[in-house]
């Protein structure tokens, strides 16, 4: 059996629910990559092309700065990379 990771970044906790979701189903480890500044409901605004989560959206150079943790990836011989729409178009 191999073993499996979930990581996820999720900015509002729908990114968050599903990979709970996940993992579960495929009996995964999970791992959630998490900003350094939380995102605020504010920064979230897409309506708003100041607010953060715009910012980040039109400027593919900028990204959050993460929190560092310690994670031993090299043990899974899967893992599943969650996040959220807003980075990317569909």
């Amino acid at each position: 059996m191999s073993k499996k990771l979930v990581a996820f970044f999720s900015a509002s906790g729908t990114t968050k629910k599903v990979a709970e979701m996940i993992a579960e189903e495929v009996k995964a480890d999970l791992f959630e990559i998490e900003p350094k500044v939380p995102y605020t409901k504010t920064d979230l605004n897409w309506m708003d092309k100041k607010s953060r989560s715009s910012v980040e959206m039109s400027d593919k150079k900028y990204r959050p700065e993460i929190m560092k943790k310690e994670m031993d990836m090299s043990s899974y011989d899967e893992i599943l990379l969650g996040f959220p729409k807003m980075e990317y178009s569909l």
